[in-house]
């Protein structure tokens, strides 16, 4: 069964409102989701805060849940 499509824009807003549900203070990330062969990543870059890496992380694990249910529109 073929997932429904969303463009990488849709992809980047759907994990910045649910980081912003999760944490409580803004964070600097740039998230950007790319084409990966046949589906998509997330590419995050950051400038080093103290808990940068427990954010990466949650944004890692969002991205790997909407990687299951929307393929990336070309």
């Amino acid at each position: 069964m073929k997932k429904p499509s969303k463009t990488a824009a849709e992809l980047e807003a759907s994990i910045k409102v649910e980081m912003e549900d999760i944490c409580d203070e803004p964070t600097d990330m740039k998230i950007s989701v790319q084409p990966d062969g046949d589906s998509w990543k997330v590419v995050v870059m950051q400038n080093g805060s103290p808990d940068d890496a427990d954010r990466r992380e949650m944004v890692e694990q969002i991205a790997a849940r909407l990687k299951a249910e929307f393929d990336l529109k070309g």
